[in-house]
């Protein structure tokens, strides 16, 4: 069943917040930064492979997208586009809801999915963008492109190469007999393979399994620790969860009632 979401719509929204950003390159190279440009709480957490890819929601008032930093780094990236979709169509009125993303590629009959779906592939693929790169960098027809070309766009435009076959028929610049054969080639050589025959880079092959927060975030447990509203084991917690020594902060004897675990933040969600 075609989802009704107004593509056209879709696609001239993610066109403008490129513009907003003044992109000049062919995909987006950080959407990393590009999010925190944006002032939206960025935060990556490696919660384990097949967990969840992400999730959105508006929190006291500020915006916030959660990646698994677990995931390949191509998909990582691809969820952050996803759930910049949500943040741009869901919620526009600052509503408190959540939205958990376990698998972005099935979209079934859900508006709101097929919609940020649709952004992502828009925002990171540009048509446009992608018709000139097929033609002027790397000098082929559409219907030339083949499994060594994937990678390529691949490398350019920061996407998985399922997502740039499925996308590539999508929007017609390739036929469907033509995309199984680039699935054909992929599932028989395999992608580290396909990159290592173009000596590429294959980090957007890898999981970065890292921990970032917003800086605010070490700002804020760092406060609440030295106005005495938490206790020095959650402050040690917290910054542990990112790898960072507490005991430089260590007062005497603060003691308080209730221990806060940082760790309840993301309990939910594994």
């Amino acid at each position: 069943m075609e989802l009704r979401i107004d593509k056209t719509e879709i696609e001239d929204r993610a066109l403008k917040v490129r513009q907003e950003h003044n992109i000049q390159t062919y995909g987006v190279k950080d959407i990393f930064s590009l999010i925190q440009q944006r002032n939206i709480y960025l935060i990556r957490y490696p919660f384990g492979k097949n967990v969840l890819l992400g999730f959105s929601t508006i929190f006291e008032g500020k915006k916030v997208i959660v990646s698994n930093s677990s995931e390949i780094l191509s998909r990582e990236i691809f969820t952050i586009a996803h759930e910049l979709g949500h943040i741009i169509y869901d919620f526009e009125d600052n509503n408190q809801d959540l939205k958990i993303d376990l698998d972005i590629s099935e979209i079934d009959e859900d508006i709101s999915e097929g919609r940020a779906f649709h952004f992502a592939n828009c925002f990171l693929m540009p048509e446009e963008q992608l018709a000139k790169f097929i033609k002027f960098e790397l000098k082929k027809k559409q219907s030339e492109l083949t499994a060594l070309d994937i990678v390529r766009i691949q490398i350019e435009f920061n996407v998985s190469y399922n997502a740039i076959v499925k996308w590539l028929h999508e929007i017609g610049f390739i036929s469907n007999g033509h995309k199984n054969e680039l699935f054909n080639r992929k599932h028989e050589t395999t992608s580290a393979t396909l990159f290592r025959m173009i000596d590429a880079d294959e980090k957007l092959l890898l999981p970065s399994n890292i921990t970032k927060v917003p800086a605010q975030y070490y700002e804020f447990v760092i406060s609440n620790y030295e106005n005495n509203y938490i206790p020095f084991s959650s402050l040690e917690n917290a910054l542990n969860l990112l790898g960072a020594d507490a005991s430089i902060f260590k007062k005497e004897d603060f003691k308080q009632d209730e221990d806060v675990d940082i760790d309840d933040i993301f309990e939910e969600y594994e």
